[in-house]
């Protein structure tokens, strides 16, 4: 071993503990994020021989890290399995990150102030952000590290920074931020024109010329299918950016401590501690404008955490530099171990309740592509909101992606926001005529029969997809060793569409109708009939029947079984392939040992859902059994109706 490896590993050593700590945490947040699965259907199809596409036969850039997935096809030619290697990849380039921190802190604090040099590192080791995205199979960590090395070849003026530049670009669009960056860095911090960075972005553009000659002759665009589907200036991004960013300066900025301290030593800051900070700051302002981002786990920020937590161990260092040096030790050690805590502590709950909602989340969406490819073998399509690990379990069948991230119509042409339609959801845009017309074999919302996205909520102000498509279901438990379960659904389409695709039913009725699913989802099911009635009254006739069905199902929660069958009754009046009115009132035929009605529903739903027939005649016989009990109890004969 050379002399020269060993004084690098030497200096290393201090920051093994910081990157055991990460390595517990990426092992412990271990996950692999839905969003992944797109690059990975990609990856699939590539390899099966239908180029780089995600629905075969349509050319259409919907991913946003072509490097990324590039590096997954070259691994799977090979006959190595890609998911893996992008997931290990993304874990060390997290742990390049960390000793890339140390790096660019010794840039500006030198080695006089070595034990504050390795603050930021630890920082970042400890950050369970970047624990958590590092190896969930997307580009995350490798373009933090892209971004952090650029900042590292840019202070040290090395031009390097051209090929890191091109790199970041190819690995995500956002590498065209930085090379800006730097323009506008270089031209505050040196006074001048920015020749260094002028000179590394054009070579760097140059290099990247046969990227862009490529996707546009492949694709027919230099931007990806997402920049459209996602992009947008209005007041309701600014206001999510703005609390995107701030949700982060609470969970590790400190409250921005640690970019505002900096400004009081202003004239004291080296040109390269300037450009740090103006680093952090720039990039924060882009995330502010873009609205943050829809997974809301502090990803954008990744590329800044090391420069942030740089600045926070310059502003240290700045406030305790005139003290005595046992007592800036003292002090040092005692507000390190401060930050490391907060670190750790403040986001914990956020971080981790993200992390098991996204573990259901793909369990149930994969469960769910696995259902319908076990009970329908033909060549289906499907129209679903997220589309991720869904569509990838479905290769080789159409998945039209209703928020347009692989769909170029919706992303280009989305219709105009609907006026008091409210959401939560960043990705707004939809086309519901142009999704009715492909007339998709089965339609998915995100959250089983409530409409979420605008693209779900979109639908139901169409009488096309009221008499078209009706629910198909499984009985599923997001724990499989967990007592109870659920019915997860999706809808299918079991009529043809026609006549004019126009609104027929007012917003109102969506938005009350979404209401009432929300307070039946929290058990408040009085509350929750109320705005079923509220629905019904503003929809007018011909009533949506899952609007009946849910207020008869909050009515049989309620125990008032008399109106709860009345309904039931009501919903197959106006259509018999409502399967869960049938089990429903199967059952109550059951306790009620009326054994002909019962055999009718039966019937129906044998033909309906064949798959669930047997799990709901077990938990039927179960009732009635537990039903006949009670009543022997109370004196009852066994025999009344």
């Amino acid at each position: 071993m050379s002399n020269q490896l060993k004084n690098s590993l030497r200096l290393l050593l201090p920051l093994l503990p910081a990157l055991v700590v990460y390595a517990f945490l990426a092992h412990k947040l271990s996950f692999i994020q839905d969003d992944a699965f797109i690059s990975y259907r990609y990856v699939a199809n590539y390899l099966n021989g239908h180029g780089l596409v995600y629905n075969i036969g349509e050319r259409i850039e919907g991913f946003t890290n072509f490097a990324w997935v590039i590096y997954s096809v070259f691994w799977g030619a090979l006959g190595v399995g890609y998911v893996i290697v992008s997931r290990l990849t993304g874990f060390l380039c997290g742990g390049g990150m960390i000793i890339l921190t140390w790096l660019v802190a010794r840039l500006l604090l030198g080695d006089k102030d070595r034990w504050i040099s390795l603050l930021p590192a630890y920082l970042v080791g400890f950050n369970l952000s970047l624990a958590y995205w590092s190896p969930a199979g997307l580009e995350t960590a490798a373009f933090g590290l892209a971004a952090l090395s650029a900042l590292y070849l840019y202070l040290r003026r090395n031009h390097l920074l051209i090929f890191v530049l091109a790199l970041a670009v190819w690995i995500r669009p956002e590498g065209a931020l930085l090379a800006g960056l730097f323009l506008v860095i270089e031209a505050i911090t040196e006074r001048r024109r920015p020749v260094f960075s002028l000179r590394c972005t054009l070579a760097a553009l140059v290099v990247s010329l046969p990227f862009a000659v490529f996707k546009i002759i492949y694709y027919g665009s230099i931007f990806p299918n997402p920049f459209f589907a996602k992009t947008g200036l209005h007041l309701d991004q600014l206001v999510n950016g703005l609390e995107y960013t701030g949700q982060f300066f609470v969970d590790y900025g400190f409250l921005g401590a640690g970019l505002i301290v900096p400004l009081l030593f202003w004239n004291r800051l080296s040109r390269a501690a300037r450009a740090v900070w103006l680093f952090a700051i720039l990039y924060t302002v882009y995330i502010i404008l873009v609205g943050g981002d829809v997974l809301k786990v502090h990803r954008f920020f990744v590329p800044v955490f090391g420069p942030v937590a740089i600045m926070t161990a310059l502003s240290v260092h700045l406030l305790i530099e005139k003290l005595q040096r046992k007592t800036r030790l003292m002090v040092l050690f005692i507000v390190s171990a401060l930050l490391l805590g907060l670190t750790y502590r403040l986001p914990y709950d956020h971080v981790n309740n993200y992390n098991f909602l996204e573990r259901k989340f793909t369990y149930k969406m994969k469960w769910m592509a696995e259902q319908i490819k076990a009970s329908d073998t033909t060549d289906f399509s499907v129209a679903v909101s997220t589309i991720g690990i869904f569509g990838y379990e479905l290769l080789g069948h159409e998945i039209i992606d209703m928020v347009g991230l692989t769909d170029s119509t919706i992303a280009r042409h989305s219709e105009e926001p609907i006026e008091g339609m409210q959401t939560t959801w960043k990705e707004q845009k939809h086309n519901t005529r142009y999704l009715l017309t492909r007339a998709p074999d089965y339609i998915m919302f995100s959250t089983g029969i409530k409409p979420s996205a605008p693209a779900e909520r979109a639908l139901l102000l169409f009488r096309q997809f009221h008499d078209a498509y009706r629910t198909v279901g499984w009985y599923y438990k997001s724990d499989p060793s967990a007592a109870m379960g659920t019915i997860a659904s999706v809808f299918k389409r079991v009529r043809d569409i026609s006549g004019d695709i126009v609104p027929a039913y007012p917003v109102e009725f969506v938005q009350l109708y979404k209401t009432g699913l929300d307070y039946y989802v929290a058990g408040d099911n009085l509350k929750a009939t109320e705005y079923y009635s509220q629905a019904l009254q503003a929809s007018g006739q011909p009533y949506y029947v899952y609007v009946l069905y849910q207020k008869a199902f909050s009515h049989i929660m309620l125990e008032q079984h008399e109106t709860a069958i009345g309904l039931l009754e009501l919903v197959l009046q106006q259509d018999s392939l409502v399967f869960e009115a049938h089990k429903d009132l199967y059952l109550y035929a059951s306790l009620m040992n009326d054994t002909a009605t019962a055999a009718i529903h039966e019937h129906w739903l044998k033909k309906l859902v064949p798959w669930y027939l047997p799990k709901l005649k077990r938990d039927t016989e179960k009732a009635v059994r537990n039903f006949r009990r009670r009543e022997q109890q109370r004196g009852i004969p066994v025999d009344r109706r």
